[in-house]
């Protein structure tokens, strides 16, 4: 691995995705998927990350074996992701127990390589954690209010009511994750609904730091599966479909439909000056003219940007 790429690999981590460790972990943390996206960012397809499972003697999940393998350099990396008892505590899945400890285990064989460095080197070492273990008494979840205090309902929206501090972390999580708005909208949607099917909390201002873990895993999931059948539905729409899927937003003020409203202004813009055509409406809905548009069974209506009264065209055409 040349020293440009391993620079990149291991530049500290911006404050602001920087979190304080939860109530009996040590230390502070990033998120797993940040450690993924720098992985991915820097050396895409340069490396391999599997895993196997660690069970008790019970069979119960206790961790994951997780190796990391960098092809560049042809070094492999091997640590144990541990579950979290405050998780194993709420009963979660198998599956649910499998992530968690799989987050934890990449990011500790990243930490071999030199990224995130810089959060295992704070005043309290994982040694010293483990030596003096703190109080064990579980950690009530969600405190129990006094009779006086509001007890709200849970939102009914995803993303959009109660912006509270999870709801906003997670806003920003997923942007900056994914810059293609049509992009990010689609695949939230598809991890919502999966978020969903599988009982999941969704009431997103309850969510602890394992949900929005597990969240940005499902969003990552449907981002790399799908990413490029969704750059192409994107791409019909916005290629292919421009004229028939804004007509469908686009229904005449005078005869309320859609079929033969046609956008003038870039054929107005582009006409010489003292042409007929700049006198024409922005937006017209098109008669039928047997030479020209013998397919049109439009009204007649023209309308224009600023104008008032029946040639005002509607805001949402802009």
């Amino acid at each position: 691995m040349d020293e440009k790429t391993l620079k990149a690999l291991t530049k500290n981590f911006p404050k602001d995705v920087v979190k304080d460790a939860p109530k009996g972990k040590f230390g502070k943390y990033v998120p797993h998927h940040i450690y993924t996206k720098r992985l991915v960012d820097v050396i895409p397809g340069g490396y391999d990350f599997t895993y196997e499972e660690v069970r008790d003697k019970t069979g119960a999940i206790t961790g994951a074996k997780c190796t990391l393998y960098i092809k560049s350099t042809d070094q492999t990396i091997q640590e144990v992701g541990d579950t979290d008892m405050n998780a194993v505590n709420r009963n979660i899945t198998e599956s649910e127990l499998l992530k968690l400890a799989v987050s934890d285990g990449i990011k500790r064989c990243c930490m071999r390589l030199g990224i995130g460095l810089e959060l295992w080197t704070g005043d309290t070492t994982e040694e010293e954690h483990y030596a003096n273990p703190t109080d064990t008494k579980p950690v009530e979840k969600f405190p129990q209010k006094s009779a006086t205090e509001d007890n709200p309902p849970p939102p009914t929206k995803f993303l959009d009511e109660d912006p509270s501090d999870m709801l906003n972390r997670l806003r920003a999580a997923l942007s900056h994750h994914e810059k293609n708005e049509q992009i990010r909208k689609l695949v939230k949607e598809k991890a919502w609904a999966n978020w969903k099917k599988n009982n999941r909390e969704t009431d997103v201002s309850k969510w602890t730091e394992q949900d929005f873990d597990a969240f940005m895993d499902l969003f990552f999931e449907f981002q790399q599966s799908e990413g490029d059948d969704l750059l192409e539905s994107i791409g019909e729409v916005f290629e292919q479909g421009v004229i028939d899927k804004s007509n469908e937003l686009k229904l005449c003020p005078k005869c309320n439909k859609g079929d033969d409203i046609t956008d003038m202004r870039s054929k107005k813009a582009e006409a010489p000056e003292g042409s007929g055509i700049k006198n024409l409406p922005d937006f017209l809905c098109e008669k039928q003219d047997p030479k020209y548009r013998p397919a049109a069974n439009g009204c007649g209506w023209g309308g224009y940007i600023g104008a008032k009264g029946d040639k005002e065209v509607p805001s949402h055409w802009l």
